[in-house]
């Protein structure tokens, strides 16, 4: 390419700039986009509506991009900050259709991995999705740690007591340990006599388990949490134990009848199972749509 050409596909830009917008004041910063992208970014809202419309998985995706660079982005946040600035009035909306979003998908994931047996799928399953746990109690819950060490190290550095979760209450710092299984650990053990069934050795052994390491985490307190930020509030911890799946194990009155007997008398611990956890979810769903299907 000649020099003059060369120097002219330079220059042009520049010049359809400065017809466009003069002489900029201050230091400011321009980026060349490539045609495609400029002609996107100047759709007006009635055209950007029928696009976007016309290409939904694009626009997902563009989407996602967009939220993945506010997110890591140093500049995220003064992004947020305008974008609540200028339309505050959409933001519940948004949220709604988020929040919405988000425990329709966790319903599906449930319906598709309800027969995974792998207590190590779930622990991740609920890490991400953590909100499904505030499902069981009648005020938010926030989850601090997972895989948390609550005391109970001997002086050789062995043994030492690992909660799934460790969780609080959001509005006054409660402590509350979470104790997950799977969806197919059994709820009931043979049963003993005359439709008496006890509980299973697995769901006994997560309840002696969770109590014990709330003793620990009691007796251990003030040094645990002497190298972390957060600051509980002691009390007595509330214990949870997420296990099996009802609608799957208890088929007869008696069986019903006998889980709901024991584990309503389980002092400190409360036992949900899988398919209860996400019930609450599908009424949740239900309660913002308005619907009943």
């Amino acid at each position: 390419m000649p020099v003059t050409r060369f120097f002219r596909s330079l220059l042009a830009p520049l010049y359809r700039l400065y017809r466009q917008q003069g002489i900029p004041r201050g230091r400011n910063t321009f980026v060349r986009l490539e045609a495609g992208l400029a002609r996107f970014l100047a759709l007006g809202e009635t055209d950007l509506s029928a696009f976007l419309e016309s290409h939904r998985d694009d626009a997902a995706t563009t989407l996602l991009k967009l939220v993945r660079w506010m997110t890591r982005s140093t500049q995220g946040g003064e992004a947020a900050s305008r974008l609540a600035a200028l339309e505050p009035e959409q933001l519940p909306t948004l949220n709604s259709l988020l929040g919405l979003a988000a425990v329709k998908h966790a319903l599906t994931y449930w319906q598709d991995n309800h027969a995974v047996a792998a207590e190590d799928f779930w622990q991740k399953a609920l890490s991400d999705r953590a909100y499904v746990l505030s499902q069981v109690f009648a005020y938010p819950v926030v989850v601090i740690r997972e895989k948390a060490y609550v005391g109970g190290k001997r002086v050789t550095n062995t043994g030492g007591n690992i909660v799934d979760f460790l969780a609080a209450v959001e509005s006054t710092d409660a402590v509350i340990l979470i104790e997950i299984k799977t969806p197919t650990t059994r709820l009931l053990g043979p049963e003993y006599r005359n439709g008496i069934f006890p509980l299973s050795g697995d769901l006994s052994g997560a309840v002696a388990q969770v109590l014990g390491y709330r003793q620990s985490l009691m007796r251990d307190y003030h040094s645990l949490i002497s190298d972390i930020s957060y600051r509980f509030t002691l009390g007595e911890p509330r214990c949870l134990v997420v296990a099996g799946h009802a609608g799957n194990e208890l088929a007869s009155p008696a069986m019903r009848e006998s889980f709901e007997l024991q584990r309503e008398r389980l002092q400190g611990v409360a036992v949900v199972t899988y398919d209860e956890l996400f019930r609450r979810l599908q009424r949740f769903v239900v309660l913002l749509e308005g619907n009943d299907t």
